[in-house]
């Protein structure tokens, strides 16, 4: 676990995950890569995309293109809010993950029902998800968008959860999008709205972006975790990442104190 040297809040980060936030003006680069953590998988040079903060048509306009541009940024927003848990005014916990890495589902299966449990349901932490879908994890990217399309729908934490546990399933597919829709119609989410959203830039571009804001944050590996001022990376032991968080709460109280 690292602490920044700089004064760089998670906050600022998680601001770049909204749709109506510059995320051009976030201190996020200023995060150093932990030393001190478990290994995970090695992630390539991210694409660098435009912020979907600012949605915009390229060449002539062109009829409804207004309507197209409010309706991708409600429905980033609605996706963006749908992957937030948690008191708003709770210590952050981001995560930074791939649905096909297998030190994510490690850390997940073992570590995310206590979690919540211990510190999210009781008020203490609030816990988002950023995606970083690794170019050896071939449907990494198309569940990604997935997981959002479902957050549109309030489902992105259920849809996750079946992501994970299907892990191995993916692995032998060619094209994921049966298996996608699959998984939709067993969360009750409405098949052709979910259908429309996975074929939409506005999604694109928000795992794109997300992307954009881990590198930025200096993240090298899956599972990463902001833990308020502290970056952890790797599957670390439940009582351990209890230790992370326990430790950012009294960072957090101190300051409240002064």
């Amino acid at each position: 676990m690292s602490r920044p040297r700089s004064a760089f809040r998670v906050t600022a980060l998680l601001l770049c995950l909204s749709a109506l936030t510059a995320c051009e003006r976030a201190d996020a680069g200023k995060l150093p890569s932990s030393t001190a953590s478990m290994s995970g998988e090695p992630r390539g040079t991210p694409s660098v995309a435009t912020s979907p903060a600012v949605l915009q048509t390229t060449g002539a306009a062109r009829p409804g293109a207004a309507n197209d541009t409010v309706a991708d940024s409600i429905t980033i927003q609605r996706a963006d809010r749908g992957r937030l848990m948690g008191r708003e005014n709770a210590l952050w916990v981001v995560m930074i993950s791939d649905f096909q890495c297998p030190y994510c589902k490690q850390w997940h299966d073992s570590s995310m029902v206590n979690l919540k449990r211990d510190y999210i349901e009781p008020g203490k932490v609030r816990m988002a998800y950023l995606h970083l879908p690794l170019s050896n994890h071939r449907h990494a990217r198309a569940q990604a968008e997935a997981s959002m399309c479902a957050a549109v729908q309030g489902k992105f934490w259920e849809y996750a959860d079946v992501l994970f546990r299907e892990q191995r399933a993916f692995q032998p597919i060619d094209n994921p999008t049966t298996k996608l829709e699959t998984i939709a119609r067993e969360l009750s989410i409405d098949l052709p709205s979910f259908t429309r959203c996975r074929k939409s830039d506005a999604i694109r571009m928000l795992v794109e972006n997300d992307e954009r804001q881990a590198s930025q944050a200096r993240v090298q590996s899956t599972p990463s975790f902001l833990v308020g001022d502290f970056l952890v990376q790797g599957a670390l032991p439940y009582a351990d990442f209890r230790k992370a968080i326990d430790t950012a709460l009294a960072v957090a109280k101190s300051r409240r104190t002064r």
